[in-house]
């Protein structure tokens, strides 16, 4: 994950972006949960179907995305 210091967003690898995509369409919940918390504070957008599927509004964060799927786990 990299992080940009002067505007204090965090983007995570496209690498790790991706696993949290797949997982989500594989219902990997175990790896989901695992990717979520890395997610957590990653500034990048969402594709908007994913926003859907996961009922947020389009243009949500990852961040936004893996506290959605934390919650909807717990």
């Amino acid at each position: 994950m990299t992080t940009s210091a002067a505007s204090g967003a965090s983007c995570a690898s496209p690498m790790l972006r991706d696993r949290f995509l797949n997982a989500l369409d594989a219902s990997d919940d175990a790896l989901l949960r695992d990717l979520a918390r890395h997610l957590q504070s990653c500034t990048n957008t969402l594709p908007s179907t994913t926003c859907i599927l996961l009922g947020l509004p389009e243009g949500s964060t990852y961040a936004v995305g893996a506290l959605a799927v934390i919650k909807r786990q717990s």
